[in-house]
């Protein structure tokens, strides 16, 4: 497979995959916003630590895209 499809082919996944953890971003704090007076401490403690994850996996695979990015262009 040359450089540049398995490039694009990356590019493909991160991209799925940072959409991805948009969902589950909006998912955690829709279903925060609608639980909020319901659930316990610990679970919306874990809850907001889901959430941070994802924040960080989508600007981790953002990044990660732009650089692949980059590199396609420089090719």
């Amino acid at each position: 497979m040359p450089k540049i499809d398995r490039i694009k082919a990356e590019i493909a996944f991160h991209e799925k995959m940072f959409f991805a953890a948009l969902a589950v971003i909006l998912a955690v704090i829709g279903w925060a916003a609608e639980r909020y007076l319901i659930v316990s401490f610990w679970m919306l403690s874990l809850a907001g630590v889901g959430l941070f994850c994802s924040l960080g996996f989508a600007f981790w695979s953002y990044k990660r895209m732009k650089r692949l990015l980059e590199d396609l262009e420089n090719e």
